[in-house]
């Protein structure tokens, strides 16, 4: 659950650099929802790794924070307006949500460095890791993506 907390500490002084950055006006609050359906997704996965504390556990765990990183990214890109090609949005997309996994996973060197606890299960666990979160982050996209296009052809 403290990766929720800090997904949402990050996005918000995040967005508002970017924006700074890229002289854009917007408002933090009108895509919130963007921002709880990554909170709920992180409480879901943190509770999964509770209730099932092994290598799926932790490998939902991560999925949940790709997840998360993704619906923090349309945040993003619904917040500060911006627009590219589905293409572009896939690459944009594995870089913040690689970002993010490599930040959590710093975060669990150090906590562990510090004696906080394993936060490994064995050698493999930083790329398990890694790869759970950019599935997590590559189906949300692709559901996102869908349910856009027949909202679209609906329209």
């Amino acid at each position: 659950m403290i990766h929720t907390i800090l997904y949402v500490l990050f996005i918000i002084p995040f967005t508002v650099w970017l924006g700074y950055e890229l002289k854009v006006k917007y408002s933090l609050s009108r895509h919130k929802i963007w921002i709880i359906l990554a909170v709920i997704t992180g409480i879901t996965g943190a509770f999964t790794f509770k209730i099932k504390p092994d290598m799926v556990g932790n490998f939902l765990l991560h999925a949940s924070g790709g997840v998360a990183s993704a619906f923090l990214f349309v945040y993003l890109l619904k917040t500060l307006k911006l627009r590219f090609s589905w293409r572009m949005d896939l690459v944009l997309l594995f870089a913040f949500v690689s970002m993010l996994g490599v930040l959590n996973e710093l975060a669990e060197y150090l906590f562990e460095f510090l004696g906080f606890g394993p936060f490994s299960f064995d050698k493999h666990d930083t790329w398990r890791d890694l790869a759970a979160n950019t599935t997590g982050a590559l189906v949300c996209w692709t559901v996102i993506k869908a349910a856009s296009y027949i909202r679209s052809k609906k329209a």
